[in-house]
């Protein structure tokens, strides 16, 4: 890094500052898009459908547009303000999650869902590229785990927070709005979760947009902010075994956690007798302390590889606490009672969090800064593809066509975690030794003479 880029950081309040928003809008999109796995029984019952048919509410009608919109979202996160990306599409998806709230059908929900996943797909490729612009380097991967504890920390609101409004709800009887006229207890919690990102929007028109850098330089020393698309696939190609693993061992990770979230407060509920605000509350709590923890452990561990001189630090962590997942979430849904479960489910979501952040750093700075959102939309097309459009709907196809019966959710969730978990461990350290070679080619890129020398 050059002494001017150095020296061209914001200022340590103002970066955080643009941090502490960006934490805010990842909460609040985890919460508008987590928000159904709360609210299972109700809406079933009123539109009529199956376990399989919600969890494509929950999964595939957000997921699919909020994993193809992501691309050319991203590729606007390179070329133009990520300050008036991330906003926008904080305010596109909050109205879209009122409207969620304001279906009377499930085509009507289904269709409002996609919308939410569309103005989600604007935040993550923005704010990854915006986050390492603000932060110096020793400061960064700290940055992107505190961003990234709003995974953890918007699941379990979702929960606890929603639960909650929706008992209250539920006890004031018959709910009516102005130009609306009656509601649901579901409907009315949705709404009040989704309102507020409104006067957020306006908020983050607040952040100081950064220079970008860590550029990528061209042959004659060059360096520019618009790539041609077939610069970027050809730089992510020459990698693939770096990026390949990365995506579909992240995939994997999704695939469970995702699952498991959007079933998990339906089992407590549905095999345990728990009310909706108890689920809601002993889930909930769980998802924000223990995965909270574990996203900064995550980062953590990765600092003390990296001290000890490991270059593929980020990945050696990931495939660890991959590989120590798997025992306490395949058991914790096995368990037999509420109290057993809840006990193993600390450690199972500790360990599951920690490579959230870790693997956002990991794949941001391997990548050129003209390249950050395309990539970074890249990774979450197919991360969110398999996590989020199959993950939830392959739990409910173990429930619905496997089991076969309702009360064998527990064993649904226990397949899923007992299957994706090691896997995901495979691919990560199938993809440490490419890794070690990215680590050290980063920040040294020229595009012209770009494929590696005895790369792996």
């Amino acid at each position: 890094m050059t002494t001017a880029e150095q020296d061209d950081y914001p200022g340590l309040g103002a970066a955080s500052y643009a941090l502490a928003l960006l934490f805010v809008a990842y909460i609040f999109s985890f919460v508008d898009r987590q928000i159904l796995s709360l609210l299972v029984g109700p809406i079933r019952e009123d539109f009529g459908i199956s376990d399989f048919e919600f969890s494509l509410l929950q999964g595939a009608a957000f997921a699919i547009l909020y994993t193809f919109a992501g691309l050319p979202l991203g590729r606007m996160a390179d070329r133009y303000s990520r300050r008036l990306i991330i906003s926008g599409s904080v305010l596109f998806w909050s109205v879209m999650t009122v409207a969620c709230g304001l279906s009377r059908s499930y085509g009507q929900m289904f269709v409002a869902r996609m919308g939410v996943g569309v103005g989600e797909a604007g935040l993550s490729p923005a704010a990854y590229s915006l986050i390492l612009d603000s932060f110096r380097p020793q400061h960064a991967g700290y940055a992107m785990s505190f961003y990234k504890l709003g995974v953890k920390i918007g699941a379990g609101l979702a929960l606890v927070i929603g639960g909650v409004l929706y008992d209250f709800y539920a006890g004031m009887g018959t709910l009516v709005l102005p130009w609306v006229g009656e509601i649901a207890a579901w409907q009315a919690t949705i709404i009040t979760v989704g309102a507020p990102g409104v006067l957020l929007a306006l908020l983050l028109l607040t952040v100081r947009e950064p220079t970008r850098k860590a550029l990528a330089a061209n042959a004659d020393g060059s360096t520019s902010t618009q790539l041609p698309v077939a610069t970027v696939a050809s730089f992510m190609w020459q990698r693939k075994r770096v990026y390949v693993s990365l995506f579909l061992g992240s995939s994997m990770m999704a695939m469970a956690g995702y699952g498991n979230a959007a079933w998990y407060p339906e089992f407590l509920f549905r095999n345990y007798g728990l009310s909706k605000s108890e689920a809601g509350t002993s889930y909930g709590t769980i998802v924000i302390t223990a995965g909270s923890l574990g996203v900064l452990f995550g980062a953590w561990i990765a600092n003390q590889f990296s001290r000890r001189g490991h270059q593929d630090a980020y990945v050696r962590t990931i495939f660890l606490t991959s590989i120590l997942t798997i025992v306490p979430s395949v058991a914790a849904p096995l368990a037999g009672n509420a109290q057993w479960t809840l006990l193993l489910l600390w450690p199972a979501e500790f360990l599951s969090a920690s490579y959230i952040g870790v693997l956002a750093i990991a794949m941001v700075v391997i990548t050129p800064n003209q390249m950050r959102g395309q990539i970074t939309a890249v990774y979450i097309f197919v991360t969110n593809m398999l996590g989020l459009a199959v993950g939830a709907s392959v739990l409910a196809a173990f429930t619905d066509f496997v089991y076969q019966d309702d009360s064998l959710l527990h064993y649904s969730i226990a397949s899923i975690n007992g299957l994706f978990y090691p896997i995901a461990a495979f691919l990560f350290f199938y993809c440490m030794p490419a890794y070690r070679h990215a680590e050290r080619e980063a920040g040294q890129w020229t595009l012209a003479t770009d494929k590696p020398v005895n790369a792996p």
